[in-house]
């Protein structure tokens, strides 16, 4: 029997700029595993009443058509992220 199923999920993130075509361009590339799954957005100040939180632009994967919250940390991400990816 495998072991996998017990190993954590390596999360890694990368920053980039995502042209989201609103002042919300500071990003996150999620990868788990080597894999892109998911490109996170962070909510400008100006635009919206969580500023500084964490949005899912893009799911790829598992995560793709994903309804996701908006996340107050990268922490909160990655855990959410984590979860759905075990399931």
């Amino acid at each position: 029997m495998s072991e996998q199923g017990n190993v954590e999920t390596l999360i890694v993130l990368q920053p980039i700029a995502v042209d989201t075509g609103s002042p919300d361009r500071e990003g996150m590339l999620v990868m788990a595993n080597g894999l892109l799954v998911a490109v996170l957005v962070r909510l400008d100040a100006s635009e919206h009443a969580r500023s500084g939180a964490w949005f899912i632009e893009a799911g790829l994967g598992r995560l793709a058509g994903r309804r996701a919250p908006v996340f107050d940390t990268l922490e909160d991400a990655t855990r959410w992220v984590r979860q759905c990816l075990r399931g």
